[in-house]
């Protein structure tokens, strides 16, 4: 069987599909040991079911004028369960007198419900079962996306899922997934961000991926062209040859000397790398890359069912300062929030998460987060030259609260005496638009463009009904990006651009003609983007982009450059 999807991750791989549905996923929680006394198995409980809640909550707004009122009252439904005193009492009381862990209580009193629902002689108790399933499934990768046991993964394992959470992909890969298929996921939302990340391909697919390809068959991923072959006849046989003799034979990069990020015109730029997980700091030595540009350590607390000690986390911190050596290190504060929550973080649920508490707003208000890592990185930062980088940073009196906090954390008297250099991030147009009096408190900036894109623009990153708009070549995006370079460099201050979009290279021309000399990018991307570097003028490169800026629409830019060819072929 040969599907097409559409490719959010490259690479080919070959293995065997591990298809995770709802029973799956109950049957593997329902033995899962508490990670703490009752009380915190109860608080992860309660903070599951109001992420869930919220969920919920989302897409019935969302879907509400897509499809019909009966659809979206499953979801209304669903909500209206979770919030049955009778149904979480049940599971708090497996929690309190039998010592369930969390999921554990939830997968058996869902199990045994499905099991009443489903042998029902009510005709409308039969067609709730699968509701309850739902919901079970759902409660259970707000706590923990313990779908599947390290035991069950075995090697060569696709995962294919109707969705995936960045906290699920993260598991996955720590168990040694090597690759999944999705119904859904957006290019830029974070999930993807890490596939490509961690070099794993990821297909999604418009129909339902979990019904059409079985568990346990035989499947190719041709994640470069959005292909799959499953349980492949002699039919198949041929693509499945051609797709395969297309797996390089090595993984090793081109050599350190041919990647050196020099253009043409003898400009150096500094290149980084992105990393979400310490693994991918290897990359740094591997491609002799300027360091690592962001790190974006809240992924570190996802495959986990507790939060880390101090002695820990520095432990991690050591190991990816190890793999990085004497290049630079930049880590970037954990930026909570939107979809990338912890399963048993206690955190108030945001009706528009994007726009909620989140980032730095969120550390401000829960010290007990805050002040453990910037422990940490103290600590690291009197071991080696260390750079801390502060998410979502949307305004002078933020900064500067901010900036108490961390002085009263290291027992500093002032934001000179810390043992660290701080950035900002600039995602937030507030921030963007008050950069000349943001600049000279921070020892630099770095322009988180596909946040900065979503929220100037007004579209969800992670909403693929609203793609489209999520376009960081439309002009005012790349007017306001010249402007926070400029400002940078007036004060002498470096200014990275990062993010997925910096990775693109077709895009390298651009951002810098635009004026950046620093572009942090994913591991998947550094190889592309080196040698788009390599290829082009600057001189060139500034002049082109000079005359973007002039451009007044999206598809002017576009078109321009699609005639000029800036990212690949500046001369």
């Amino acid at each position: 069987m040969i599907l097409q999807g559409k490719t959010i991750s490259p690479g080919i791989v070959r293995g065997v599909s591990h298809v995770v549905d709802a029973p799956t996923v109950l049957a593997t929680a329902l033995n899962t040991p508490p990670s703490g006394t009752p009380q915190q198995e109860l608080e992860r409980l309660s903070a599951a079911v109001g992420r869930a809640s919220a969920q919920l909550d989302h897409l019935r707004r969302h879907l509400t004028g897509r499809v019909t009122l009966s659809e979206v009252a499953i979801f209304a439904a669903h909500a209206n369960l979770l919030r049955d005193s009778k149904f979480l009492s049940q599971m708090e009381t497996e929690i309190m007198q039998h010592g369930r862990s969390a999921e554990g209580a939830v997968s058996g009193i869902v199990r045994n419900l499905y099991q009443a629902f489903r042998t029902s002689n009510v005709t409308l108790a039969q067609d709730k079962a699968t509701d309850i399933l739902d919901i079970g499934r759902r409660l259970i990768q707000c706590l923990s996306d313990a779908a599947v046991t390290e035991d069950e993964i075995g090697a060569n394992v696709i995962i294919v899922a109707s969705s995936l959470t960045p906290t699920e992909l993260v598991k996955y890969a720590h168990q040694g997934v090597i690759g999944f298929v999705t119904d859904t996921c957006g290019p830029k939302s974070h999930t993807a961000i890490l596939a490509r990340g961690f070099g794993l391909p990821l297909i999604t697919l418009n129909q339902a991926g979990c019904e059409t390809i079985k568990h346990l068959a035989d499947i190719v991923l041709d994640g470069d062209n959005g292909v799959i072959v499953s349980d492949s006849n002699e039919n198949d046989q041929q693509l499945v040859a051609s797709i395969l003799q297309r797996i390089p034979l090595s993984v090793a990069p081109a050599e350190p000397a041919t990647l050196q990020t020099v253009t043409q015109d003898g400009a150096k730029i500094r290149l980084y790398i992105n990393i979400s997980d310490p693994t991918e700091a290897d990359s740094v030595a591997q491609f002799a890359a300027a360091g690592v540009g962001l790190f974006r350590t809240e992924f570190l607390y996802m495959d986990r069912l507790w939060w880390p000690s101090e002695e820990e986390a520095l432990e991690i911190y050591r190991d990816v300062a190890a793999r990085v050596g004497e290049a630079e290190l930049h880590i970037r504060l954990v930026d909570f929030g939107a979809e990338k929550c912890p399963p048993y973080a206690d955190f108030p649920i945001n009706r528009n998460p994007s726009l909620g508490l989140r980032g730095i707003r969120l550390l401000l208000q829960r010290e007990d987060i805050l002040r453990p890592q910037v422990k940490v990185l103290a600590k690291l930062a009197r071991e080696r030259p260390l750079t801390v980088m502060l998410p979502m940073v949307d305004s002078l009196d933020t900064l500067e609260k901010t900036f108490e906090q961390l002085c009263r954390i290291c027992g500093c008297r002032s934001r000179e005496q810390l043992p660290f250099k701080v950035t900002t991030m600039i995602e937030v147009p507030a921030a963007a638009l008050m950069i000349d009096a943001l600049i000279p408190h921070v020892d630099g900036i770095s322009i988180g463009l596909n946040d900065l894109t979503q929220y100037m623009l007004a579209a969800d990153r992670d909403d693929e009904y609203v793609g489209p708009y999520h376009d960081a070549l439309q002009p005012a995006v790349l007017r306001t990006v010249a402007n926070l370079v400029r400002t940078a460099a007036a004060h002498g201050k470096p200014a990275t651009i990062c993010g997925e979009l910096a990775g693109d290279p077709l895009l390298t021309g651009l951002l810098l003609g635009l004026g950046t000399r620093e572009l942090s990018v994913s591991r998947s991307n550094y190889v592309q983007v080196a040698k788009a570097i390599q290829r082009l003028r600057l001189d060139k490169a500034i002049e082109l982009a000079e005359q973007v800026l002039k451009l007044n629409s999206g598809a002017a830019v576009r078109q321009f450059l699609a005639n000029q060819k800036v990212g690949t072929s500046v001369k």
